[in-house]
């Protein structure tokens, strides 16, 4: 085999792990939307990475606003799960009101804004959702 063709095969092989990898992210994420829906109406909020690890962050929470739950995917690997989320903002989070941290985080710069740019998403993704507005 000349050097083009190992490039190539490389290549090719990189990209069916990609695929397969993808695949079952999926599968992990559909399982996640349906554990969480289960707990509430749900949030969904992406934070993109470039260089550095994005997250997806999923929250549920009753009727009146009070979280009940929430999991997070974050990191560069198609390896990575979802995970349970316990705290954020370094409060306890099930049990505590989206307009609670929605007021927090509507007053952080926007380096901490775009740090926490998942969690923030889900949370409005909630309160649009108890306004009557569509996504």
């Amino acid at each position: 085999m000349n050097g083009i063709s190992v490039f190539l095969l490389v290549i090719f092989v990189l990209f069916v792990v990609q695929a397969v990898g993808g695949y079952f992210q999926v599968k992990d994420y559909r399982r996640a939307v349906r554990r969480v829906h289960k707990l509430g109406n749900v949030g969904i909020g992406q934070k993109k990475g470039r260089l550095l690890s994005g997250n997806i962050v999923m929250i549920a929470c009753d009727q009146n606003g009070v979280i009940t739950g929430g999991e997070i995917m974050e990191g560069l690997s198609f390896l990575t799960k979802f995970k349970p989320i316990s705290e954020f903002l370094g409060k306890k989070l099930v049990g505590t009101s989206i307009y609670e941290y929605l007021d927090e985080v509507r007053n952080f710069e926007k380096k901490k804004r775009k740090y926490y740019k998942g969690y923030i998403r889900a949370l409005e993704a909630l309160d649009m959702r108890f306004q009557g507005n569509t996504l």
